[in-house]
């Protein structure tokens, strides 16, 4: 029996009939028809006569393996639709022999008989229906036969009795079920169809999308060792296809040796399903011998029974090129931070080249205005201070932006008296406000006083700061700094330090107060050309405020002046009522600073400065003490002078020739070790006053540090607090 191909929808009947796929469907059942027929041949020789059997097996044997071949011969030789009917009455024949079985066997009307002739109709119907329902001609010619054994079988058998009608009605439902069945199978094969179909087409679409990216595609058998990879792959590394066997078993030769290890470990702790994927960089030798960096990501796809990872899919990337810009901008980042460290050398080394003629003019200024002066030299004098300690501000903001940038900036935490702290600001400022013809006052809440814990230095110098400002962009009227501290609700807790600077200048609107605390700036191009600086004072006033833990807050208004307000959290180290009972049994203050002091007096000091300017500074201020000074040019003749004992201070400079003043103090501090003496006081006297700086001295072994350029009050200051032994407990810098 001949099987034809499923036509299309197209309307000629001629091109839908496909004859060659007809042949090859009939070639290929023709075993399993045969099969078929002869099981049933040998079932129905319970109900029929064996010759009838017989007879029906040899003549489906003679159709399918002589006739058939020779009619389907034939009928390829006709045209189009000649060859289509033909088939037809082929199929027809067929299908008339094949039903014979079925026919015989209900007509001899036993049980067994409609049984064994029910399963053949209806396994033909079946078939029928999967193979002919695409063409209307082919279903009948081979439906024909089915319904004309099952409907003159049982009439042959019965007669024209209610059996013979209920056969031919249960043979009719299952042809519809079969139908049914069919109709179901032919949906899910085009569905499966379909799938295949946007299968294909997705496995093309990436296909196409992963060449056009250039990744390279490969799957490890983990048993086995080997990777099997894709031609991307391959070229990535210089390789075109068939250059090396594939799969890949001595994958790790293409992996650099330093990679090995961690490309393993990245494979370890995904198959621990520590990480939902591999994801690894790495040099992948290419066939050049040249290394090009890959990013290398992969995923476990599935594992044995045992839990063993079996196989594993993943990508290549080539990442030369980020890998290159990476380079690339690591060397310009040591190339940066060796010119940062360049440009701290060079600031620290300019900040002594300039304190130190700095503290020439300011000292010597200092010594001077102590002498008897007419008014036309006070003033001049005068004005030399002013400039010198603007100068000075100038010069530690600029170290300040230096340590802030370099991140080396820290605050120095020790209690400190509130109200003298804001006065010592206050009264550098009220000078200048007074030359200005400024009123200038500073007002207290009733709580603004006490001890805290904290850095006074900073807090002073954002207070003067601000007050500098106030009064540089005030021409008449007043400047007014206000303090006052708000208890906290649980005790505790830290106070809140509130410090106002309000004045009657220019003020600036709101756009200039966005930008004002950046640094460099100041309000604009005119009013930076009327007033000068650097713009750097309201910038570390922000940075020092929020290092403190507060915050500052400007309002403005153009032509009705500026308050500035600065929060600082603080925590108080006495509590008021006991700094106020301290105060109240405290001695009387001592005498003006910069006056002869009894306390100094007699006092033995060696200085060691290699400057002749400084040398005579210090001579000039401390002349009027009484102090009993020594003077040497460098730090071995520091130490060849010293003798346990013999001086009550040593001011050191840091840098000198011949031996640096680091090197000196620890000299010293090696002869008192081995004297088993006392360590005598030693106070660094240099310009070098960085952070680091401080933590070389301390760590050296001097007690104490005064920064240049110095002033009469800063270095007699200095010279009391490293001879008060609590002081020299911790580093600290004069100022």
């Amino acid at each position: 029996m001949s099987l034809p191909g499923a036509p299309d929808d197209r309307p000629d009947a001629a091109k839908v009939f496909d004859l060659g796929m007809a042949l090859e469907l009939s070639r290929r059942g023709e075993f399993d028809r045969i099969a078929f027929a002869a099981a049933y041949a040998l079932i129905s020789l319970y109900v029929l006569p064996w010759a009838a059997s017989l007879g029906w097996i040899s003549t489906i044997v003679v159709w399918e393996l002589i006739v058939s071949p020779l009619v389907d011969g034939l009928v390829v030789r006709l045209p189009g639709r000649q060859a289509l009917a033909a088939n037809v009455v082929v199929n027809l024949i067929g299908a008339s022999i094949f039903q014979t079985v079925g026919l015989l066997c209900l007509a001899q009307g036993s049980a067994v008989g409609v049984a064994i002739a029910a399963t053949w109709i209806t396994g033909s119907v079946l078939n029928t229906f999967i193979y002919f329902s695409a063409n209307r001609a082919l279903l009948v010619a081979t439906m024909a036969p089915c319904a004309t054994s099952a409907v003159l079988g049982p009439f042959l058998a019965y007669g024209f009795s209610w059996k013979a009608a209920i056969v031919p009605a249960l043979l009719g439902l299952a042809s519809l079920a079969s139908q049914r069945f069919s109709l179901d199978h032919g949906v899910l094969l085009s569905q499966l169809a379909d799938r295949q179909v946007e299968f294909a087409d997705l496995e093309r679409k990436l296909s196409i999308a992963i060449d056009a990216s250039g990744d390279g595609m490969f799957e490890a058998a983990i048993p086995a060792d080997e990777i099997e990879v894709s031609s991307n792959w391959l070229s990535m590394l210089g390789y075109a296809p068939g250059d090396i066997e594939n799969p890949i078993r001595n994958w790790r030769d293409f992996v650099h040796p330093d990679d090995v290890a961690g490309l393993q470990a990245d494979y370890g702790a995904h198959f621990r399903g520590e990480t939902p994927h591999t994801r690894a960089e790495l040099r992948m030798r290419c066939k050049d011998g040249g290394y090009i960096w890959v990013l290398s990501r992969a995923r476990l796809v599935s594992r044995a029974p045992d839990g063993r990872p079996l196989h594993m899919v993943g990508t290549t990337v080539d990442i030369s090129a980020r890998k290159a810009l990476e380079h690339q901008l690591e060397a310009a980042r040591d190339l940066a931070e060796a010119a940062n460290r360049a440009k701290s050398v060079f600031v620290a080394n300019t900040s002594h080249e300039i304190r130190t003629p700095l503290n020439g003019v300011i000292g010597i200024a200092g010594a001077l205005s102590r002498t008897a002066l007419s008014a036309a030299q006070q003033e001049m004098v005068g004005l030399v201070q002013s400039s010198g300690q603007m100068l000075d501000r100038m010069l530690s903001d600029i170290l300040d932006q230096a340590k802030i940038e370099a991140g080396n900036f820290q605050l120095q935490i020790a209690p400190f008296d509130l109200r003298q702290e804001v006065e010592a600001a206050a009264e550098l400022m009220r000078a200048r406000a007074d030359e200005k013809g400024l009123r200038f006052r500073v007002a207290y809440a009733e709580d603004a006083q006490g001890q805290f814990d904290g850095d006074a230095v900073r807090l002073r110098q954002v207070i003067s700061n601000l007050a500098s400002n106030a009064i540089k962009f005030t021409q008449a009227g007043e400047v007014a700094v206000r303090v006052d501290v708000i208890e906290p609700a649980d005790p505790g807790a830290m106070s809140l330090v509130r410090i106002e600077v309000a004045d009657s200048g220019i003020g600036f609107d709101a756009e200039t107060a966005a930008r004002l605390f950046s640094r460099f700036v100041q309000a604009d191009g005119s009013i930076s050309r009327e007033f000068g600086g650097t713009g750097l004072g309201l910038s570390i006033c922000k940075t020092l405020t929020e290092l403190m833990g507060g915050r500052i807050l400007v309002s403005s208004q153009p032509g009705a002046g500026s308050l500035f307000s600065v929060e600082v959290p603080l925590a108080r180290t006495l509590s008021l009522a006991e700094y106020r009972r301290r105060q109240a049994q405290a001695a009387a203050p001592n005498g003006p600073v910069g006056e002869a002091d009894p306390y100094l007096s007699g006092t033995r000091i060696l200085l060691a400065e290699d400057h002749p300017t400084n040398q005579r500074v210090v001579q000039l201020i401390l002349d009027p003490t009484g102090v009993e000074l020594t003077i040497v040019g460098n730090g071995r003749e520091a130490v060849e002078l010293f003798r346990p004992g013999l001086f009550d201070l040593i001011l050191m400079d840091m840098q000198m020739p011949v031996m640096d003043g680091l090197a000196a103090t620890r000299a010293i501090r090696d002869l008192e070790r081995q004297a088993g003496v006392a360590p005598a006081p030693i106070a660094m006297f240099s310009a070098n006053a960085m952070d680091e700086h401080l933590a070389m001295a301390a760590e050296a072994g001097a007690d104490h540090h005064i920064s240049k350029p110095i002033t009469p009050e800063r270095l007699l200051a200095g010279i009391e607090a490293a001879l008060n032994p609590p002081a020299r407990q911790v580093m600290s810098a004069a100022s």
